[in-house]
């Protein structure tokens, strides 16, 4: 399998799908859609594929404790996708002001990588720190804009 693949799969394309969501959810937030609306729609569409995906996809075996995790991974998307939608609707934010702070996400999971799963040892601390200062950069640069 060539090594770009999953790094395709896993990193371009839903880096490209989480661009243009921004767009329809700012669209969605002009249209007059409340940030309640938002999220019951947002999670049909993801219920839809996800059964669409057990049907295409051999299911995996699952656990409580697998759907624990997930319920809860879909908790914190919800609240920082509500709270988005929240800001777009609410404030009329611009999406180009909001979507480098979201970049910065990153970070989060890093330090939570690093910390709770034990990551760290796999961290390069150099170049962390050098992405680090580019990443709030170039998100205070572009929000600023």
């Amino acid at each position: 399998m060539n090594s770009l693949w999953p790094i395709i799969v896993g990193g371009v394309l839903p880096a490209i799908f989480w661009g243009i969501t921004a767009i329809f959810q700012k669209q969605s937030a002009t249209a007059a859609t409340g940030s309640a609306v938002y999220l019951i729609a947002f999670g049909t569409a993801c219920a839809i594929a996800g059964l669409i995906a057990t049907l295409v996809w051999r299911p995996a075996p699952w656990s409580l404790e697998g759907l624990g995790l997930a319920a809860t991974a879909g908790t914190c998307f919800a609240l920082g996708t509500g709270l988005i939608s929240f800001a777009l609707f609410a404030y009329g934010v611009p999406v180009s002001k909001l979507a480098p702070i979201w970049s910065c996400n990153v970070l989060v999971t890093l330090t939570i990588g690093a910390l709770y799963l034990g990551e760290a040892s796999e961290i390069n601390t150099g170049k962390l720190a050098a992405g680090t200062l580019l990443i709030l950069s170039g998100a205070l640069l572009v929000s600023s804009a």
